[in-house]
């Protein structure tokens, strides 16, 4: 994480050099008018955003951290081609392959966050980074203004060069970052959903997402709409612009992460993008009173709303990322992503022209009407992502193993091919897998309120859990299934654990059945249910049991039964300070 961080901040730093000095660049040093810049840098940008879904798709087949290395240096190109810019012609022709790279190298830079920080870590990863992505920008901005002071052809070439070389710096640093698989499966289903048109075509996810593009247009807001009605309608001195901006830079470095917790899966991702709707809308009569007080006094109020401000601001980013990346397929989060980006790119594009005629045309009750729309737009982010949730496939039963990590498991039958599932032994090296496996399981569970099951806790921020994952590991009665290379499921067998009754001959026991959501439908569960079965007969005994979460419905007990397990022991596990644990030994007669 900190060699990716190190490559933001690189990448971050050639970010603030041009978007600092890049138009003065055209305009003062190549000789474009303004409008011609303007108007190129729309078109471009529009253009642009079609590259997002393309390209976020090839990061869930390929290694994402390889392919944004490779993109880069394409973009390092892209940027050295600006010093051949001498007409509109040849700006656009230099304009449009840039947009298009880094429009979709969003997507992809989405997608190696998600593989780095794990369904657990990605939300705080991509908090993290966005802290140090304004530092870097910060920094960029402020050797610019070396550049924009000396304002002679030579210091101009050297911004452009700048630039270029922080690409390249940001790519070096990023082959150092690990490589990181593409999800198995992934390069057949992804192309086809893309072929079929994929997240364009899922209108559940694009309503969130659009939901989550409306509240995004609070940074059009906070770097166009602000600054022109703090000069104008506010009446304070150009030089407050850079301190209400100073503001927001600083509290995003100090609260991005802090702000960015509870934000994993669907359901309190929307509810954080609702308190974000709501905050933004708070500090929308707090820019409006700024228009009738006296300069200092409308200073003051400014700065705080634009604390106010910042703070929604970070919660969105947050809620944003976590709904993009939990409503996501697991095989096709890059291009998900891109479908994301794109929305937000059209939202800002419109947004520009439209936010400004709403609040610096309509003044106060511009700034009204604004909130009023944030308002209504955070309201209705749950119901829509519990639509969307409703629409995803999901497994039809879940854990197994009292008092372990368990993970949601495929009902057995129907027509579900195992052949292509191998399954070999584990060791001490897969205890991270287990660890990976029950951190997703556990965002599952979560996400649909079972958390009687199994806690909230991540499996890998739990030391004992981390202890129970390396001794399964170390036990040899680990066995890791996989499909086409990547681990999809995971079985322990050993003895029986403590709280169930002892068996009255000799068996052998199962004592964690996790399998990966991703691949329900795909007879993981009872594929590794049937290799247990094997084992026990190798190991000539007759008696296979397993445990389970004894919910209401009955949902896993009903699943262990289709994979011929007969219900035998009910009990319950006394836990201080929480309400039992209730649980259901099965066992299958093997021979």
């Amino acid at each position: 994480m900190r060699t990716l961080a190190l490559a933001t901040l690189a990448n971050t730093v050639g970010t603030g050099l041009w978007l600092a000095g890049g138009a003065l660049y055209l305009t003062r040093d190549v000789g474009l008018s303004p409008t011609s810049v303007g108007a190129g840098l729309t078109v471009a940008g529009l253009v642009g955003l079609t590259a997002s879904v393309p390209l976020g798709g090839l990061a869930d087949r390929w290694d994402p951290r390889t392919l944004r290395a490779a993109l880069q240096v394409c973009q390092a190109f892209a940027a050295a081609a600006y010093l051949l810019v001498d007409s509109l012609a040849m700006f656009l022709v230099v304009a449009v392959p840039e947009a298009l790279l880094s429009a979709g190298n969003l997507a992809v830079r989405a997608a190696l966050v998600a593989a780095v920080g794990g369904p657990t870590g990605r939300v705080h990863a991509f908090a993290t980074l966005r802290a140090v992505a304004n530092l870097g920008t910060t920094a960029g901005t402020a050797l610019a203004g070396i550049a924009l002071a000396v304002d002679t052809h030579r210091a101009y070439q050297v911004l452009v060069v700048g630039n270029v070389a922080t690409y390249l710096l940001s790519a070096a640093l990023l082959l150092r970052v690990p490589r990181q698989a593409a999800r198995a499966g992934g390069a057949r289903r992804a192309a086809g959903s893309i072929r079929r048109g994929g997240p364009l075509r899922d209108g559940r996810f694009l309503a969130v997402s659009g939901t989550s593009a409306v509240l995004g247009t609070h940074l059009t807001v906070l770097t166009l709409v602000v600054p022109l009605w703090t000069v104008g309608q506010a009446g304070a001195p150009p030089p407050v612009v850079s301190a209400v901006l100073l503001v927001n830079t600083v509290l995003t470095v100090l609260l991005a992460v802090r702000l960015s917790g509870g934000a994993e899966t669907a359901a309190p991702a929307a509810r954080k993008l609702r308190r974000a709707g709501l905050v933004l809308a708070s500090a929308t009569p707090l820019y409006a009173a700024t228009a009738g007080l006296p300069v200092l006094p409308a200073v003051g109020v400014l700065l705080v709303a634009t604390a106010v401000w910042t703070v929604g601001d970070l919660w969105h980013a947050s809620a944003g990322a976590g709904l993009a990346y939990d409503l996501a397929p697991p095989h096709a989060i890059g291009a998900y992503q891109g479908a994301d980006g794109l929305v937000a790119g059209l939202a800002q594009a419109l947004g520009r022209g439209l936010l400004t005629l709403l609040v610096l045309g309509g003044g106060a009750v511009g700034w009204l009407v604004l909130g009023a729309l944030f308002a209504a737009v955070g309201l209705t982010a749950p119901a829509l992502a519990r639509r969307a949730v409703a629409s995803r496939p999901a497994p039809t039963g879940e854990p197994a193993a009292a008092g372990q990590p368990v993970a949601p498991v495929q009902q057995h039958g129907g027509m579900t091919d195992q052949r292509n599932i191998t399954i070999r032994p584990g060791g001490p090296d897969d205890a991270p897998t287990v660890l990976r496996l029950l951190d997703s399981a556990t965002a599952w569970l979560v996400e649909r309120g079972r958390t009687d099951q199994w806690g909230t806790t991540p499996a890998s921020a739990d030391p004992r859990r981390i202890d129970q994952a390396a001794a399964w590991a170390g036990a040899g009665g680990l066995h890791l299934a996989e499909i086409d290379g990547t681990v999809v499921g995971a079985l322990v067998v050993g003895a029986a654990t403590e709280y169930v009754p002892p068996p009255t001959e000799p068996e052998l026991y199962v004592n964690l059945l996790v399998t990966d959501r991703a691949y329900a439908g795909r007879g993981v569960g009872a594929r590794l249910l049937a290799h247990a079965a094997e084992l026990a007969r190798d190991r000539g005994v007759g008696l296979l049991r397993v445990d389970c979460f004894r919910s209401p419905d009955r949902a896993l007990v009903r699943f262990y039964e289709g994979c011929g397990f007969t219900a035998t022991d009910p009990f319950t596990v006394e836990r201080p300070g929480r309400a039992p644990w209730p649980g259901q030994v099965l066992a299958r007669r093997v021979g």
